[in-house]
């Protein structure tokens, strides 16, 4: 099978897992939310910093580090990476565990030491996957990931749907989290069909740690400054603002993440595949920044400009004053995706030791926007996201202008027909106007999207006319 025909399975298989599966967990969680509340759903969103850290820590490197060395690695490798991460998992449950009285001391919620127990076993089931899943990554094999996790969602949600309606409230959506996590490591592993053997390589954890922990820090410290917010939110504010925000970050984050990850997660093992071919790696870098911009602005955007009738058919009026939030955060995302294939190409030729200053570099900036911001609530928070994320725009695309001659005045040059049809359309689409909110919503999204593709044939965009003659 040529790279080309790998890329486009893999992307079709990847982006049925995302729709397929975030999307329908998407709906669950926004049910469950619906069901128990701002409040009991903050409680989640209070220890949603902890766990992706965690998680940064345990696959955030070594699963890179495994992919990037695609066409060397080595049995030693695999078991090397797997045992490393069956101790941090182990490892930093037991710091979690023991730390969860301070945690539900410093939001003031006592009910989060028993939470956080239940819910921090994901880190331990998690570390299991990290490498099975880098090997179905480097096969490009999206097929087995998506049937995992297809056939996880639908068991994790019923049982979580049927324990909400029990009244379980909170507690509902805990079980579901953790049992969601069991299901997928258990068939992940089943299509993989790999078994680890008693062999642990000093060599090879130097040679993959020299990659991996550079990337892992960065990675760290990503997370850190992108769910610092919450964190926060949660000392200085009660449960439900922090319901109202980690919802809003939820369903901003689902549209960006849904493109990027499919996008990255296909793209990545042939990035790494083609490093020693510049013309190529190039090409498909540029390539991948403009189909990135093409699909996120419109759907990032046109969520921001149906946000009200959103909230108010899915979640209800109690979550009405998430609305401001969300169409902050969905202004802040519509960047962030270019950011992402920025952060993605650095990786792909091993050079996680400029990752690891890039994010370095934003951290004061994020941490100074956020101090200002958070006296004057959460809506004022999330508008300094939007202005983090096109600071971070800049600072991201620096080391691939150096390297690649691709910085950011020459992204803008490329993508601005992007953002400017986004911005009529969001213009046009506030006219738009039905008594009915699910009509409304439905016109708006009708309006919207003809809008912006009207005006990306208007301004003759390459990539839309080499799809329409083909």
């Amino acid at each position: 099978m040529s790279l080309k025909r790998k890329a486009l399975h893999g992307f079709a298989w990847s982006l049925t897992d995302k729709l397929v599966n975030q999307l329908g967990f998407l709906a669950v969680t926004v049910y469950l939310a619906r069901l128990i509340g701002p409040e009991s759903f903050g409680l989640i969103g209070m220890l949603t910093i902890f766990i992706l850290l965690a998680e940064s820590v345990i696959s955030g490197g070594f699963s890179s580090a495994l992919v990037q060395r695609s066409n060397q690695v080595t049995t030693e490798d695999e078991n090397t990476v797997f045992y490393i991460n069956l101790m941090w998992g182990f490892g930093i449950y037991a710091v979690l565990y023991f730390s969860a009285p301070i945690i539900a001391q410093f939001y003031k919620e006592p009910k989060l030491i028993d939470i956080s127990r239940l819910l921090f076993l994901v880190v331990i089931v998690n570390s299991l996957t990290v490498v099975v899943r880098a090997k179905l990554i480097i096969k490009i094999d999206f097929k087995s990931q998506a049937i995992a996790s297809t056939i996880a969602t639908l068991l994790s949600a019923s049982v979580g749907i049927y324990l909400a309606q029990l009244g379980y409230d909170y507690w509902a959506f805990v079980w579901m989290l953790v049992l969601k996590a069991g299901l997928n490591t258990i068939f992940i592993w089943f299509f993989c069909r790999w078994w680890p053997q008693l062999v642990f390589s000093i060599e090879s954890f130097k040679k993959l740690f020299k990659f991996g922990s550079n990337l892992m820090l960065a990675g760290f410290v990503a997370t850190f400054v992108n769910n610092l917010y919450i964190a926060l939110i949660g000392r200085y504010f009660n449960a439900t603002q922090v319901g109202y925000f980690t919802q809003a970050t939820n369903l901003s984050n689902y549209l960006y993440q849904l493109i990027s990850s499919t996008l990255q997660g296909v793209t990545y093992p042939i990035l790494t595949s083609v490093q020693e071919e510049h013309e190529r790696l190039v090409n498909i870098y540029k390539q991948l920044i403009s189909i990135t911009m093409l699909i996120s602005l419109p759907m990032l955007v046109g969520l921001a400009a149906v946000s009200h009738e959103f909230v108010l058919i899915f979640l209800g009026e109690k979550w009405l004053p998430a609305v401001p939030v969300l169409t902050a955060l969905c202004f802040a995302r519509a960047i962030t995706p270019i950011s992402a294939v920025n952060m993605n190409i650095l990786n792909a030729i091993g050079r996680s030791d400029l990752f690891l200053k890039v994010d370095l570099s934003k951290l004061p900036i994020t941490l100074g926007a956020l101090i200002l911001a958070v006296p004057y609530g959460i809506e004022a928070v999330a508008w300094s996201m939007v202005v983090t994320s096109a600071i971070a725009f800049f600072i991201n695309a620096y080391f691939p202008g150096k390297l690649f001659g691709f910085g950011a005045l020459s992204q803008i040059k490329l993508l601005w027909r992007y953002a400017f049809s986004a911005a009529i359309m969001y213009y046009v689409v506030s006219f738009v106007s039905h008594e009915s909110v699910f009509i409304l919503m439905t016109y708006k999204s009708i309006v919207g999207f003809l809008s912006y593709f009207m005006l990306l044939i208007l301004l003759r965009d390459p990539l839309v006319k080499r799809f329409l003659t083909k």
